[in-house]
């Protein structure tokens, strides 16, 4: 049997089906809790980090907070072997570029999700940190030859992430990973105004960090690129900068609730 058959049979196992379905639930609570820290920060609440690793802060900090992070860690890991497989030998639908360009966004988002457990770990472990900051790597990335070139190639990809988060939003291409009763009826009608909502709203949180890396870049100074927290931050400090940020907040919560209906209506394989 060949390595992508292997990867097609344990994507199709029920057993990693129900783990990733967790794992989907849990990915989905921790957008949840980035989209009410970011109206937190819109109404002038700072003290909570408006990232990932903020929200699963936030999620430690509740009761039963440390069981919450190791179910967390469980799904979150399910869900990097289930993008992993996807990654190998998922995409049939696909030929050529296309296939190769979906297999290489599951790859990513594999990697997304290897932070996030990752995380989720160490604040169990109590070894959590805050590390250098994005300005840190930023500016290690500048000193190398054609730096500044090379960070604006990066918040271009990640604008170009963020734009292809609405377009699939926008196309509805996010249907095919559900199963046809999330599609139909008033429960269809709900989940089609979460997805759209939630990858819009999360395709300008992306545009908006990648706006801030080509600034960094064009200007040779790392201190202006950002992550999604600083980025916010940013946002609510310029002319409207609240109502957009409440605006970016409401789909970034849009898009965790819609991920916890993903767990629930995902697609077997």
């Amino acid at each position: 049997m060949s390595v992508k058959e292997q990867a097609r049979e344990a994507q199709g196992s029920t057993a990693l089906s129900w783990v990733a379905r967790l794992g989907y639930a849990t990915y989905g609570v921790v957008y949840v809790v980035v989209g009410i820290l970011a109206i937190q920060l819109a109404l002038g609440d700072s003290t909570g980090k408006v990232s990932g690793q903020g929200a699963l802060h936030e999620l430690a900090a509740q009761p039963f907070g440390t069981a919450a992070l190791v179910v967390a860690a469980i799904g979150l890991a399910a869900l990097v072997l289930w993008e992993v497989c996807e990654a190998i030998g998922g995409h049939t639908d696909h030929d050529g570029a296309r296939r190769w360009a979906s297999r290489a966004g599951s790859a990513g988002r594999a990697v997304i999700f290897a932070v996030l457990a990752v995380g989720a770990a160490k604040i169990v472990l109590g070894s959590s940190s805050g590390g250098s900051g994005t300005d840190g790597w930023t500016a290690r990335l500048m000193q190398l030859p054609l730096g500044p070139a090379l960070v604006v190639c990066v918040g271009l990809a990640i604008a170009g992430y963020g734009l292809w988060n609405v377009v699939k939003g926008l196309t509805d291409r996010w249907r095919k990973q559900l199963e046809h009763q999330a599609s139909s009826g008033d429960l269809g009608t709900a989940v089609t105004v979460l997805a759209r909502t939630g990858f819009t709203g999360r395709g300008a949180a992306f545009v908006l960090v990648g706006a801030l890396f080509v600034w960094a870049g064009v200007t040779h100074d790392a201190q202006k690129s950002a992550g999604l927290d600083q980025a916010l931050h940013r946002l609510r400090d310029a002319p409207l900068g609240p109502w957009l940020l409440v605006a970016i907040a409401v789909g970034l919560g849009a898009y965790g609730v819609f991920n916890v209906a993903k767990a629930w209506f995902l697609k077997q394989r």
